[in-house]
């Protein structure tokens, strides 16, 4: 019985904290950055662009599938019109990559959430399940990106519609008002693949008096 309750335990604390007991460590050993998008106008005031995007990926397990990342932040000006605004960030990746899983969900940064600003980050690593050194769950880095917090803006709430093959898509809603300060939304999605890892990240602004989009796309090795 103690040993039942032990397992037990263990179990809900991974569960709810998403943390592995054991699990391999691996180093982005291949990487590109991806052009920053060029600065376009939101309609009604304001503007946005894409920085800080890259692709990053593992050496190949014994499977010969390697992990990759596909990274981004969206930045949008103080003073934008993005208020009550739809606002949509996809990241698409070739149709044989496989979307990777944590224990508890799909490895993509953030999740849907009714509140972004109290939604905590994964820290500096990852923990999803993939074969390597002999373990069945991989730690990779993410913290590089996400940092401690997605936004300290509040009112913005984010939801995952349904999946599809070969794309992560995030629906995000914007609280009532003109930005009071610039605004930086971090994004990352973790994949695997037997083929060359590549990705096109792009976000749309939609609001009453129009709409605006930024993008940017890259593969390794180009």
């Amino acid at each position: 019985m103690i040993v039942v309750g032990l397992v037990a335990t263990l179990a809900a604390a991974f569960l709810s904290t998403d943390k592995l007991l054991s699990a391999a460590t691996l180093e982005w050993v291949e990487e590109t950055t991806l052009p920053d998008s060029r600065p376009v106008a939101i309609p009604g005031g304001g503007e946005m662009r894409l920085t800080d995007a890259d692709i990053k990926a593992t050496e190949d397990n014994v499977g010969e599938y390697r992990l990759f990342r596909t990274a981004a932040v969206l930045n949008i000006s103080a003073g934008s019109a993005v208020g009550r605004a739809r606002l949509i960030c996809a990241i698409h990746v070739p149709k044989k990559t496989i979307s990777t899983k944590t224990y508890t969900s799909r490895a993509s940064y953030p999740r849907s959430s009714e509140e972004l600003s109290e939604q905590g980050t994964p820290g500096e690593n990852s923990a999803v399940q993939f074969s390597s050194h002999s373990t069945e769950f991989a730690l990779v880095e993410v913290g590089d990106v996400l940092g401690d917090r997605y936004t300290r803006r509040k009112g913005i709430v984010v939801e995952w519609p349904t999946y599809r093959i070969g794309q992560q898509v995030w629906k995000y809603g914007m609280p009532p008002g003109r930005l009071d300060e610039d605004l930086r939304l971090p994004m990352v999605s973790i994949w695997r693949t037997t083929a060359k890892p590549a990705g096109r990240i792009s976000c749309t602004v939609e609001n009453a008096s129009g709409s605006a989009t930024v993008s940017t796309a890259g593969k390794l090795g180009a």
